[in-house]
């Protein structure tokens, strides 16, 4: 469970980070256009790197790991002579 949970969130944060990329790479182009655009793509930058830290804590953490082995050896055997 703990994997598929990585696997799915892995996908999901590498999808929104190729749409900050495309979003930076833009801003660099129209960077002439709007004196607030540097100063957004930076708390972008930073807020996605909170989030993608935050996250991956999160799921490591605090995933329910239902996969455990569990000791048997404290079985009461008794012998049955039939």
């Amino acid at each position: 469970m703990l994997l598929m949970n990585l696997g799915i969130f892995t996908l999901s944060i590498v999808l929104i980070w190729w749409l900050f990329i495309v979003a930076k790479i833009h801003a660099f182009k129209f960077k002439n256009f709007s004196t607030h655009i540097k100063k957004v793509t930076t708390a972008l930058l930073v807020f996605l790197i909170v989030l993608t830290i935050l996250w991956y804590t999160i799921i490591i953490f605090w995933t329910n790991n239902s996969t455990k082995i569990q000791n048997y050896d404290s079985f009461d055997t008794k012998e049955i002579n039939y």
